[in-house]
């Protein structure tokens, strides 16, 4: 088998894929569009966006909501790969928003019309994003930690004295 060798160019080429639209019929009388190959670059700012929103959710006194983290990935993965509205830019209004899709049967339908292959890529991305989380956590547990003896011996060595 005879290859060639990989450059820019054919990497923009293939780039060209994130930007198609496919068109989805939702009913009889609605339809809409979505990106049926996910951008990796995409993706990481959906979970930015994502993980963001979601510690202001938690941290915010006043914002009340149903909506879980599995809840709010399902959403931000309609709302990025598709074309059905944009991201306001208050959590309230963003949390609103989220509330009438996830009831809408429109949500379901437009979720499923994503490619397996694509909506792995979510999949992969929110492992290595809880992975990473339970490092950072462990390893600043482990700081912490390592703190709390460094005062212990100072303490220890100071009633020595």
């Amino acid at each position: 088998m005879t290859t060639q060798k990989l450059t820019l160019s054919h990497i923009k080429e293939d780039n060209k894929k994130y930007n198609e639209k496919q068109r989805i019929e939702l009913n009889d009388q609605y339809h809409t569009y979505i990106y049926p190959n996910f951008d990796p670059a995409r993706i990481m700012n959906m979970f930015k966006s994502l993980i963001r929103d979601f510690t202001e959710i938690k941290n915010k006194k006043g914002v009340k909501t149903e909506l879980n983290a599995g809840d709010l990935l399902y959403v931000y993965t309609i709302i990025e790969f598709s074309d059905i509205a944009e991201f306001p830019k208050k959590l309230t209004d963003k949390l609103k928003m989220f509330e009438e899709i996830v009831k809408s049967d429109f949500a379901s339908k437009i979720y499923e019309s994503f490619p397996k292959d694509s909506l792995q890529r979510i999949d992969k991305t929110a492992l290595n994003v809880a992975k990473i989380a339970q490092q950072s956590k462990e390893f600043a547990d482990s700081l912490e930690a390592n703190e709390d003896i460094l005062r212990k011996v100072e303490e220890l060595t100071k009633e020595d004295s």
